[in-house]
Parts: structure tokens; C-alpha cells; sequence
């Protein structure tokens, strides 16, 4: 069951995807978390040790933090609903320049412009198209290595804007292999 898809439609404030790292605090679990997305009203929290669904907990990420509670969980992922609104772009990493509604602008423009036909002819030396399947692997690819990297705390604290970047790029290839009307009548 595909929970974040799911509460999509349950969701009064839009989500936007990021790539930070956070403290989370309760009473069954503290450490460090991955922030994997955000709205002014919960996030997407993914971590080896969570709270139980109804736990209050509390989340801290550079002098910032709001309190909420757990609302829904999996192995190593929870969805929670903060107890006041926050503003999304605070808790994004200082200087990296992107926003999520710069990146879905984007990906709109990208699908809007494959409606306009090459009148060039092709010839055979061209390289054969890229399919949703390559774009797929990539970010597949993409995500395992922004995993792999998050695990060194000297990575993170160095380069944590970069692999946001890495965690945006992925997202970006899914998006044009798998357009939005496509993804939901598969569900």
C-alpha cells in the first residue's frame, strides 16, 4: 500500500520534496532523521528508530523546530501533522537555490514542449530515444547514491545542499517518465 499516495488527497497544504537531515525527539525514539518532504501543516520523515502512531514528538533542524504527532507509519517512515504551521523554506538548506515550485514549473514546461514535433528528419546515426524506463533507472540510481552518501555524517555536513540537488534531480527524471494523469490511473 502506497500510504503517501494514499493521504495525497487527504492533504490540505501541498507538499515539497527536500533532502534534510533533522533531530527528531519523543518518548519511544530520538535520533536523527531525513526530512523527505514538507508543508506548512506535517512532513515525511524517514529514520532506522520512529515514534508510534498518536506519539507527540518534536523535530529540530538548525536553531528551527515545530512539535506534532505521528500519524501514520511504516518501517522507517512515518507521516506526521505538526501542531502549528510552518514555513517550508525555512527548513529547506541555506543556499540551494532551488524551491519546489521552481521544479515542477519546470517539468511542466518539459512535458508541454514534447507536444511540439521535430520536422527534421531522423537519420540512423542519431542515438535511439531515452524511454521512462531509463529515466526510471536513473533516478533509481540517483536515489541509491544520495542514500549511500547521506550515511557518512562528514558527506552530509559538507556537501547536505548537493545532495538535495541529487534528491531533486531524481525527482525531476520520474516526473517526466511518468507523467502525473499516467501515474494516478495506475493506481
Amino acid at each position: 500500500m502506497d500510504v503517501d499516495a494514499e493521504q495525497e488527497g487527504n492533504r490540505a497544504h501541498p507538499r515539497t520534496s527536500m533532502f534534510v537531515l533533522a533531530t527528531m525527539a519523543a518518548t519511544s525514539a530520538s535520533g536523527p532523521i531525513k526530512i523527505r518532504n514538507m508543508s506548512a501543516g506535517g512532513a515525511l520523515i524517514e529514520g532506522e528508530s520512529l515514534p508510534n502512531i498518536g506519539e507527540p514528538l518534536k523535530l529540530v533542524r538548525s536553531g528551527l523546530s515545530v512539535s506534532g504527532k505521528v500519524v501514520w507509519r511504516q518501517p522507517r517512515k512515518a507521516g506526521l501533522r505538526f501542531d502549528s504551521e510552518v514555513q517550508v523554506s525555512d527548513w529547506l538548506p541555506a543556499g540551494s537555490g532551488t524551491n519546489q515550485q521552481d521544479v515542477d514549473r519546470f517539468v511542466h514546461e518539459l512535458k508541454e514542449s514534447r507536444g511540439v514535433t521535430n520536422t527534421q528528419p531522423r537519420t540512423n546515426l542519431e542515438p535511439t530515444p531515452i524511454t521512462s524506463g531509463d529515466l526510471v533507472s536513473a533516478a533509481a540510481a540517483l536515489e541509491a547514491l544520495a542514500d549511500a552518501l547521506a550515511e557518512d555524517d562528514g558527506v552530509v555536513s559538507k556537501y547536505a545542499a548537493q545532495l538535495q540537488v541529487l534528491d531533486i534531480a531524481s525527482q525531476l527524471l520520474r516526473k517526466v517518465a511518468v507523467p502525473k494523469s499516467a501515474a494516478t490511473t495506475n493506481v
